[in-house]
């Protein structure tokens, strides 16, 4: 049954409580930065040490203040010295504890699409971050050198969410992926993008079954969106452990030169490189595809030829990178160097063939480039 909010609860059932562990941890690093205690910083603040205490903990969620009154919170953070690129993330923090604590407390029951944070923008790779800490304890890259508070006893690695909790995160993905339909077409790509950091056997069985039904549906290579869309189950796959589903997609969706620079155009936006935020992935590859010059793209991707899960994607959209704008390695010496390094280490037995063979091709590319 479909659930509809209003702006202060749900209709039908009272609404759970707020989680606020992802803004709470991040503010617990920004005071590690400082060098301060909990008491220390709330005499700072000029609060009780026991709000600080519940902001951390999530216990009293930072995204329960008011607009105005968390950007207080962060230029004071920033006038104590804390970093102000790590700062300047808490609103982005908050995003994601509300987008947690919306999809936990509908656990299992389908939310109306008006009401589904999956269906209103296209995710960017700073947001999930931030949204998949609790789940992976991988820290986001821009607040990665923030080191945590000193403590007498152990002290947590991640943003603490319950096992309750997570499988009702996850069951609302599961809920959400199964019946969004043609018209609702980013909710099915991010719910299942989103379940591939559930390590249950079950959510395992369901994306290597979704990945057959969005293959047949992508067979027309000039669907674009339904490219993205296998990309991102596919991808979900080989976080899971199995790799034939992102090599199926390399060796035929992107063989097709508009499927490839769709990819392109959703990892440009992916990292930020297009400044627009848009609402469905066709208005993305519609709008963004001139907006972006690769250069980010290019560092993420080299920096990334080694990763264990997605190294082969990684390697062929490099390659098509650099075949797309040649102008990125001739133009920089110290980044075709790098390129030669890194394609060395990631040449491995674990790779297939076509993609031992790419990274040939990728590494006479750049020395072409060089001439």
């Amino acid at each position: 049954m479909v659930r509809a909010r209003t702006l202060t609860g749900v209709q039908g059932f009272p609404e759970g409580p707020e989680s606020g562990a992802v803004a709470g941890f991040l503010l617990k690093l920004l005071r590690g930065s400082l060098g301060l205690t909990q008491v220390e910083l709330a005499e700072q603040l000029v609060v009780d040490d026991s709000t600080i205490q519940g902001w951390e903990s999530g216990r009293r969620p930072l995204c329960a203040l008011k607009g105005s009154d968390l950007l207080r919170l962060g230029r004071a953070l920033a006038s104590l010295g804390a970093p102000v690129g790590a700062v300047s993330q808490l609103p982005l923090a908050v995003e994601a504890d509300e987008f947690l604590t919306t999809c936990i407390n509908a656990g299992g029951t389908l939310m109306s699409v008006r009401d589904n944070p999956l269906g209103h923008a296209v995710h960017r790779r700073d947001f999930v971050a931030f949204a998949t800490w609790p789940f992976t304890g991988v820290v986001p890259s821009v607040v990665r050198d923030l080191p945590l508070p000193k403590s007498r006893g152990p002290v947590a690695d991640r943003p603490q969410l319950t096992s309750v909790q997570q499988r009702s995160f996850f069951d609302q993905m599961l809920v959400a992926a199964e019946a969004a339909d043609d018209r609702t077409q980013l909710i099915r790509r991010q719910a299942t993008y989103m379940l591939g950091f559930d390590n249950r056997p079950s959510s395992a069985t369901w994306l290597a079954d979704q990945h057959g039904r969005i293959a047949i549906r992508a067979v027309d290579l000039r669907d674009v969106p339904g490219g993205i869309a296998t990309r991102s189950a596919s991808l979900a796959l080989a976080r899971q452990g199995d790799p034939e589903p992102i090599r199926h997609f390399i060796q035929g969706t992107l063989t097709e030169n508009k499927q490839l620079l769709g990819t392109l155009t959703y990892w440009a936006y992916w990292l930020g490189e297009i400044p627009e935020t848009y609402p469905d992935d066709q208005a993305m590859l519609t709008a963004g595809s001139d907006l972006w010059s690769g250069r980010r793209l290019i560092e993420h991707l080299t920096g990334h030829l080694t990763d264990p899960k997605n190294a082969e994607m990684n390697i062929h959209s490099l390659l098509g990178l650099v075949m797309a704008r040649r102008d990125l390695l001739e133009s920089s010496a110290t980044l075709r160097d790098r390129m030669f390094e890194v394609i060395e280490q990631a040449d491995t037995p674990a790779l297939s063939r076509h993609a031992r063979t790419e990274l040939a091709n990728l590494r006479f590319a750049a020395q072409l480039a060089g001439r």
